[in-house]
């Protein structure tokens, strides 16, 4: 299973990280396959859901594990951000 780390957290020291699954650098969509990528149409993990039209760009990694940087920005974490489905706001495609 993967760790995710906070940007304060990370072993080499870095604010901005590769993909721990994938390599996928910031800024790059993740490769196929990553089970870190999250589904631009659900908003759910990638690997687990069958959407059409995701966006491999507007899903790309950010060098921060998905929400761990929007959750701490609201005195959060992760738990809440999906119990709440606050995740759809940030991982899910505005349409048009």
């Amino acid at each position: 299973m993967s760790q995710h780390f906070t940007q304060d957290q990370h072993p080499d020291g870095h604010k901005n990280w590769n993909c721990p699954d994938c390599g996928a650098e910031p800024g790059k969509p993740h490769s196929e396959g990553c089970d870190i990528e999250i589904c631009s149409v659900c908003g759910t993990q990638k690997l687990s859901c069958s959407c059409n039209g995701h966006d491999r760009l507007f899903a790309r990694w950010t060098g921060f594990w998905p929400g761990a940087a929007e959750a701490a920005m609201c005195g959060r974490d992760l738990n809440w951000l999906y119990t709440n489905g606050m995740y759809k706001a940030l991982f899910i495609k505005p349409k048009g």
